[in-house]
């Protein structure tokens, strides 16, 4: 996180970093104040979501899935959702969705993600 502090000065190219992080870290402040300058849409939706989830409210949090267009991303955040609602058989499938949907580094974040929080997701990919 410090190199991308010195390399990139702008609020607008940190910001998506800085809420990846304070979601890493389950510092919701952090990610709340990163949010107002993540410039592509789904990625802001993406993270409003993650807070309306870590605030206990699934309901909008679902309605608001509505508005991210990559698939990944809505697996990711179901996953999610379905695990904090005591669901766990149906956040692996979403996660494993999320995984066959994703690539690059989206993709190494989930699996490590849920290497830790949902291992039966990634059984098979290993």
């Amino acid at each position: 996180m410090e190199q991308l502090m010195r390399k990139y000065k702008q609020a607008t190219a940190l910001a998506p970093y800085k809420a990846a992080y304070g979601v890493y870290r389950k510092d919701m402040a952090s990610v709340r104040k990163a949010l107002p300058n993540i410039r592509f849409s789904d990625y802001r939706a993406y993270y409003e979501t993650i807070l309306l989830s870590e605030d206990g409210e699934s309901g909008q949090a679902r309605e608001r899935l509505e508005s991210i267009k990559k698939p990944w991303m809505r697996s990711a955040l179901l996953a999610e959702i379905e695990l904090k609602a005591g669901h766990r058989e149906a956040a692996i499938e979403h996660a494993k969705e999320a995984l066959n949907s994703s690539r690059g580094v989206h993709r190494y974040v989930l699996y490590k993600e849920y290497e830790r929080l949902l291992p039966q997701a990634v059984e098979s990919l290993a």
